[in-house]
């Protein structure tokens, strides 16, 4: 065998020990679940992932559904939003029904209905999750902060 021969086998062994150790290499990574809340299925609204080095990538939520594609492998922030719609007061006089209605509740804050339904402190929104090459399903069953 001469020693160009080998140099080329040689080199032809790497590349090819360099393809098989590069998981995922060719593949996007994607993520797709259910949502919920407090045991019901989030409506609409919308996932994002936020990942330690990487683009921020994320999709809307229907139905309680989601598929994100283009998620960078390793640790990422998710944040879960989910809206509702909101039916306005017809009046003046109705907003501001609602509102004492609210404030006999303990809510003073003179908002009579809000859009969010998931609070930011929501046990397990904005926690940190790890995405693996390749597709994968992540449901997420967040649950309100218990109260102290």
């Amino acid at each position: 065998m001469s020693f160009s021969l080998r140099h080329r086998i040689a080199a032809i062994t790497i590349a090819a020990a360099g393809l098989i150790a590069l998981p995922g290499c060719g593949r996007t990574n994607s993520a797709s679940g259910e949502i919920r809340f407090e045991g019901k299925r989030v409506g609409n609204g919308s996932i994002t992932f936020t990942p330690k080095t990487g683009p921020v990538v994320g999709s809307m939520i229907t139905d309680g559904r989601y598929q994100v594609d283009g998620l960078t492998a390793g640790t990422n922030k998710v944040q879960i939003v989910a809206v509702k719609k909101v039916n306005f007061a017809a009046s003046n006089a109705e907003m501001q029904r609602q509102a004492k209605e609210n404030a006999a509740h303990g809510d003073a804050t003179g908002i009579v209905e809000r859009a969010d339904e998931i609070p930011d402190d929501a046990d397990g929104n904005n926690r940190d999750i790890d995405i693996k090459p390749g597709s994968q399903t992540l449901d997420f069953d967040l649950k309100r902060k218990a109260a102290k």
